[in-house]
């Protein structure tokens, strides 16, 4: 299976510079970065009653590539999102984090102190904050969509599916078809909350129709750490991500200061 870069050249699936493949995106190794760019088959390689719909694919995977350019520009530089070395042509150069990503790194990895973990999840909160007030929705926020950097620090990446608000837009009005602000914090929740236990946790609300489950449905954190952050997340009582940062910066500190 052959693809094409943006200025044309073929490549070949697992070559020496591929590092991934997603839906849309192929992210190739760049010197000492990561280039990521659109998935774009090469339709000499395919049959030719396929390659009117294989066109469109490529399309919309152009398209989405994008769309998340727009996005690195409008968050620019924050701590906890994948470093944006720069934007062209080209595609999307960013940072190398060779630990891979955090659901990996999870099941690979026996786990880490408490202090760690308190770094990480306020980490994440800040970094969703910065798009917040960006006025960007994340969506498709997953331990998958997290890197691990060489100095352990956590790392968002793939934003092909963020909504791009306007400016002069209030977040805690917008939806995107169902994705709202509280749906970034229950997601967000669920990213805590597999921290905390060390292993995978997932509930989308897209594929629930963007209904919420109940909280006896959901896992019991009575008595786990950052429990009750983790509960709030679920139930809709942080009405802002300015509210959950503030409600968990102090304790987190606190819990961070204890190495």
């Amino acid at each position: 299976m052959s693809f094409l870069k943006p200025d044309g050249t073929r490549f070949h699936y697992f070559t020496e510079t591929f590092l991934g493949i997603g839906t849309n995106s192929i992210v190739l190794l760049d010197g000492t970065h990561a280039l990521k760019i659109p998935k774009v088959r090469d339709l000499t390689s395919v049959h030719e009653e396929d390659r009117g719909d294989q066109e469109y694919v490529n399309k919309v995977n152009c398209g989405v590539l994008e769309w998340e350019k727009a996005v690195y520009l409008r968050v620019g530089r924050c701590d906890g999102i994948a470093e944006c070395i720069n934007i062209s042509a080209d595609g999307i150069r960013l940072a190398l984090y060779k630990r891979g990503d955090l659901e990996t790194y999870i099941k690979s990895e026996a786990g880490v102190d408490r202090p760690r973990k308190a770094g990480w999840i306020l980490t994440l909160i800040k970094a969703i904050l910065h798009f917040h007030s960006s006025n960007v929705l994340v969506d498709d926020m997953a331990l998958r969509n997290i890197l691990v950097a060489d100095d352990l620090s956590l790392k968002m990446i793939d934003f092909g599916q963020s909504y791009l608000i306007p400016l002069d837009a209030d977040i805690s009005m917008a939806s995107d078809n169902g994705l709202t602000a509280q749906a970034d914090i229950f997601h967000l929740g669920c990213i805590i909350y597999s921290i905390v236990i060390w292993e995978r946790y997932e509930c989308n609300l897209f594929e629930r129709q963007w209904v919420r489950p109940l909280l006896r449905d959901l896992p019991n954190v009575d008595h786990v750490f950052c429990g009750d952050i983790i509960r709030k997340c679920w139930s809709a009582e942080y009405s802002s991500m300015e509210q959950l940062y503030c409600d968990t910066h102090k304790s987190l500190k606190h819990a961070m200061r204890k190495i």
